[in-house]
């Protein structure tokens, strides 16, 4: 990797690259992560710097997405990892158990990426030529239990020898318990009974009776008041423990060689781990800090060349957090068209943040780390980054400040070019105004030249002068509220800015007349033209502020707006449904009708052939009535079908970016945009699969389209059915499911129908 090169080399240091690789490396797990967080710095190879950026963003875009945390955390074993192949060489329950945990994390690192593989490609490359060896696992697994202590039977030597342990040790209590009792009836024993001396039972024995015990003495207490004394009786027992205790370390010891042993050939994997997890924590660690900065990867440029939107100081940021003050974001542009701008305003206005600001999220970016800035904001990379902020004195090679400024300035002039980023704070300062801003200017002249971008802090007009008459230099002014004496840290593209001498004075309690004093010391004209732009500062304050109040009302208007729309949408939706209701109900009002005089046609009927007539016009009213409600249905399901695509196709044309949640119109299935090449979209469905659509085939995951309207499905059966042949009707079939026959020649006469005594004359006409 070749690095970014950095003038002077305190430059990060100045830029308050530290406290961020602190941030980073507290969000560390392991050492190694840790230290290199510490030593984190830009690289200028441009692959090395995207690479950085992109495994970085996987995982950013993974947490935003709300996904499990990556586990990288595991214990440290690169120390005795070399111990692993040394012939005969066993080690430690502790450093296995160890070896096994660092196993399980990277297998479930492994898994993890695997798992999400096409949503993290760069990360899964990371390790997916070295899956996880079981066999570590398995083969510790075989001695060692989940606490990391020797199983029992870890061998069958070792289950045996365990085995008589527990029966000499039973028994060895079993003769101790009846000695103790036997003494302790006699009267010989010490209040406390017994104590245990070189892992052996002994009795406390008062030392007027030690001659009465038998046994072997081992010890006594300080005043040599009692003796403690393992009873002959256990000693042939407790000598067959301490064998089979000498046996069980050497079984121990034989099976921690055989399994180092096991190990041996799985070092280089072992190794390849730790490389892998201590990648991947730096990485995480990175992504942490960007998700709790509100940082995103910008754009990146080919060339050397910043346009920043709403970018912020994350340091200058923390600290406002901690003091509960606001901070303003940042926006400026360096590129081909605008290659350097000249800052000027009061001092602690917040020129030198807004420098170091720039310089800050440069290095960051160059180091893989997502910057605070506005998704759209772009940004390339330089080979150099050089810079002269603050006072540099040097008392070792006793320079002056002036003279500093000046051996770091012949620096630039003879190492800028179109790939280096110049910050330079104090433009001209440290000598005399006149003759330092003369030299200034042609410095000014011969960097421009040079095709460097650059942004300088100035107070002197000349420069600023200067650098309004040059094609490619833009001044900027750092914005100054004269009715509260406070700067606003707002940075303005366009004009210069008054640095508010005699103002700021004013407000430190410098008296009048002494001021007044001074400004009869100035030439007229420079008191002129620093009035102007006080006054031009002042207009342009005045007008953000008229501004940012016309917003305000705007966007009150705005939203009276939307309200009032959506309440006139909700009051014609409900006007419409009420319409709809009414008309509803007059049709059934009026078909009611006209099914309740057939009802009465029916009943004032007095023959069969009357209540025929009276069926044969209910079959066509119902005929009539369906045919009606089948065009009502087609119409209402062809006006939200029209509804429908109307929406799907306003969905469809929306944009479409890689990561993007989409649903499948199809099958409804949901997936991630993998990649996109030309008209094709390359989506991650459930699972493992893939597929490769075209665009009209899904929209967005969260688009609320809804289901697609479907036509009722109903069993039209007027005038369809057909009787089958030589097939009579049923003598009890129902009128309205049969037609009666016409009568024939041979057919008996049927007599006239009575006439109902309660009908009139007019009744009957009018049937």
């Amino acid at each position: 990797m070749k690095a970014m090169e950095c003038y002077p080399q305190s430059l990060p240091a100045q830029l308050d690259l530290g406290p961020v690789q602190q941030e980073l490396s507290e969000l560390c797990r392991n050492a190694w992560g840790q230290e290199k967080c510490r030593q984190l710095g830009p690289s200028r190879e441009a692959s090395t710097v995207e690479a950085w950026l992109a495994e970085t963003d996987e995982l950013l875009q993974a947490l935003q997405r709300n996904d499990h945390l990556l586990k990288v955390e595991y214990p440290p074993y690169r120390e005795f990892l070399g111990r692993l192949t040394i012939r005969q060489h066993a080690l430690k329950e502790t450093e296995l158990d160890q070896l096994r945990s660092a196993t399980h994390t990277y297998a479930e690192a492994f898994r993890y990426l695997e798992k999400r593989a096409l949503e993290m490609p760069r990360l899964w490359q990371k390790v997916q030529n070295w899956p996880p060896e079981k066999e570590i696992v398995k083969c510790i697994d075989a001695v060692l239990d989940e606490k990391g202590q020797m199983r029992p039977n870890a061998s069958p030597e070792l289950a045996r020898i365990y085995r008589e342990l527990g029966k000499s040790r039973a028994a060895a209590n079993r003769i101790f318990d009846r000695v103790r009792k036997k003494y302790q009836s006699k009267g010989l024993l010490a209040d406390f009974d017994e104590s245990v001396s070189d892992q052996r039972r002994v009795l406390a024995v008062q030392a007027a009776y030690k001659g009465q015990v038998n046994g072997i003495f081992h010890a006594s207490s300080s005043r040599q008041s009692i003796v403690f004394v393992e009873p002959g009786e256990t000693v042939e027992v407790n000598n067959r423990i301490v064998e089979l205790l000498d046996g069980e370390r050497e079984e121990v010891q034989r099976i921690l060689r055989a399994v180092t042993q096991d190990l041996a050939p799985y070092r280089d994997a072992l190794e390849i781990y730790a490389d892998r997890l201590d990648e991947l924590d730096l990485i995480r660690a990175k992504a942490l800090w960007a998700q709790r900065e509100e940082a995103c990867v910008p754009r990146l440029s080919e060339g050397p060349e910043i346009s920043l939107y709403e970018a912020y100081n994350p340091v200058l940021r923390r600290v406002n957090r901690q003091n509960d003050k606001p901070t303003r974001p940042l926006s400026l542009t360096l590129d081909a068209e605008q290659q350097m701008i000249v800052i000027s305003g009061p001092n602690a206005g917040g020129k030198s943040l807004a420098l170091k600001t720039v310089g800050l999220l440069q290095l960051l970016l160059q180091s893989g780390v997502p910057v605070p800035v506005h998704p759209r904001s772009r940004m390339g990379l330089f080979r150099q980054l050089s810079g002269d902020i603050g006072d540099a004195q040097s008392i070792e090679n006793e320079l002056s400040t002036y003279s500093s400024k000046l051996q770091k300035m012949q620096h630039f002039l003879t190492h800028a070019d179109g790939d280096t980023l110049l910050l330079i704070d104090e433009f001209g300062s440290g000598s005399d105004p006149a003759l330092g801003s003369a030299l200034a200017q042609v410095f000014l002249e011969k960097l421009h030249g040079f095709g460097t971008r650059a942004i300088f802090t100035t107070h002197f007009n000349a420069i600023k002068n200067r650098a309004a008459e040059m094609e490619g230099i833009a001044n900027a002014a750092m914005l100054f509220d004269r009715r509260s004496f406070t700067p606003r840290y707002e940075l303005q593209i366009g004009q210069p800015g008054s640095s508010f001498t005699f103002e700021v004075a004013q407000q430190s309690g410098i008296a009048p007349h002494l001021i007044a004093e001074a400004k009869e010391q100035v030439d007229e004209g420079i008191l002129r033209t620093d009035q102007l732009l006080v006054e031009i500062q002042d207009e342009k304050i005045e007008l953000e502020n008229v501004r940012r109040q016309q917003e305000k009302e705007l966007q009150k208007l705005r939203e009276l707006q939307n309200n009032q729309k959506s309440q006139i949408g909700r009051l014609e939706q409900k006007l419409q449904k009420q319409t709809e209701r009414n008309t509803e109900n007059d049709r059934l009002l009026y078909w009611g009708q006209r099914f309740q005089k057939l009802v009465e046609s029916w009943l004032d009927s007095g023959s069969q052939k009357d209540k025929k007539q009276v069926v044969s016009r209910f079959v066509g009213m119902l005929n009539q009535r369906a045919s009606e409600t089948e065009k009502e249905e087609n119409k209402t399901h062809q006006k939200a079908s029209r509804a429908h695509d109307k929406k799907l196709k306003r969905f469809l044309e929306e944009p479409i970016h890689e990561g993007q949640e989409v649903k499948v119109l199809s099958s409804g299935m949901k997936g991630t945009v993998v990649s996109i090449k030309g008209d094709k979209y390359k989506l991650a469905l459930g699972g493992n699969m893939t597929a490769q659509l075209d665009r009209e085939q899904f929209i967005r995951a969260d688009a609320p389209l809804g289901q697609k309207p479907k036509k009722k499905k109903r069993r039209n059966s007027r005038n369809t059915e057909k009787k089958p042949k030589n097939q009579k009707a049923s003598s009890n079939s129902s009128p309205s499911s049969s037609k009666p026959k016409p009568p024939t020649e041979k057919a008996a006469p049927r007599s006239a129908p009575e006439k109902d005594p309660r009908k009139t004359q007019t009744d009957r006409e009018k049937e």
